[in-house]
């Protein structure tokens, strides 16, 4: 088949072009995340993705500027420039949001298959 490298070719590509912004499946659930980047802020011992957030959870839909995971509090929260979808098409906007338990233990499971040590 001459034409298979070509095409491989063309998805590295197109991959290259936008960015490696590849979604984050989470094995398990139906989570899918998007972000510019993944850090650990020991100091505040918040795991924080940051930067164009986008995180897609059984039909819901959130838009963020950051998504902070808080150890201390076990709690996940989005904020600034939010956005949420639910499920049935109903839209919130808001600057911050406290997002539920299931999104949170989702969460958690990518943050550790990235290699970064929760502990709760």
């Amino acid at each position: 088949m001459p034409y298979a490298r070509p095409s491989a070719l063309a998805a590295i590509c197109l991959l290259i072009v936008l960015g490696l912004r590849v979604p984050a499946v989470a094995q398990g659930s139906q989570l899918e995340i998007f972000m510019d980047e993944l850090v650990e802020d020991s100091w505040s011992n918040l795991i924080v993705a940051r930067g164009n957030v986008e995180i897609r959870f059984y039909g819901e839909i959130l838009l963020a500027d950051e998504v902070a995971y808080d150890r201390s509090a076990n709690k996940l929260t989005a904020r600034g420039n939010v956005t949420l979808q639910d499920a049935e098409g109903k839209v919130t906007r808001t600057n911050t949001l406290a997002l539920h338990e299931e999104l949170r233990d989702a969460f958690i499971a990518y943050v550790r298959r990235q290699k970064m040590r929760v502990i709760r």
